[in-house]
């Protein structure tokens, strides 16, 4: 950490800025793993009440709200399917925030880089002679920032893509589950 005693305000201010973006991206990967989990698990539990025709408990379903709208009298499909929909847009919160992480954060970090090798290259102009050590303590001080950067950028873009992918499945086996108790016509489950 002898860096940061060297750094000037601009690279500590990124640094800073990074790491909370590397904690605020960290955190919306575990929160939206376990919603997903959970409700993945829900709707495999609901396929297979559906294929052994008992009765359907809906609570930890993405479709439990969709059930019981269509249970209520409701039999009008486009607006099941609208519910559907909207239930996918609201599991969405959070992940164009991780995407932005995961593309804005390594240019963050070469801000702070480029930054920090000028303001480096500036100092070196206050000497008489040029060492080694005027060099590498700016420039390492300078890659932090690249490094803070990549830090927040590679687990924001993997969580992102796998959420992402998370989230398809999950669309993909609500919705056949959802084509199945439509065709089924039982409003009594619930």
């Amino acid at each position: 950490m002898a860096w940061w005693i060297h750094a000037d305000g601009v690279v500590r201010s990124i640094f800073v800025i990074l790491i909370a973006l590397s904690v605020a991206g960290w955190a919306i990967i575990i929160y939206k793993s376990g919603q997903l989990n959970r409700l993945l698990l829900g709707e495999r539990r609901f396929r297979q009440a559906l294929e052994r025709k008992e009765r359907v408990r809906t609570e930890a379903t993405l479709l439990g709200a969709v059930v019981r709208f269509h249970s209520g009298g409701s039999h009008c499909d486009a607006l099941v399917g609208q519910a559907v929909r909207e239930q996918r847009v609201e599991l969405e919160s959070g992940l164009t925030f991780l995407a932005s992480i995961g593309v804005s954060t390594p240019f963050v970090g070469l801000l702070g880089t480029v930054w920090g090798i000028m303001h480096a290259l500036a100092g070196l102009g206050q000497h008489a002679s040029l060492s080694l050590d005027l060099v590498a303590g700016p420039v390492a001080e300078a890659l932090v920032a690249t490094a803070s950067g990549l830090f927040a950028a590679i687990p924001a873009a993997v969580g992102y893509n796998l959420l992402i992918r998370r989230l398809r499945r999950l669309m993909t086996l609500a919705e056949g589950n959802l084509l199945r108790f439509l065709a089924d016509g039982d409003g009594g489950h619930s």
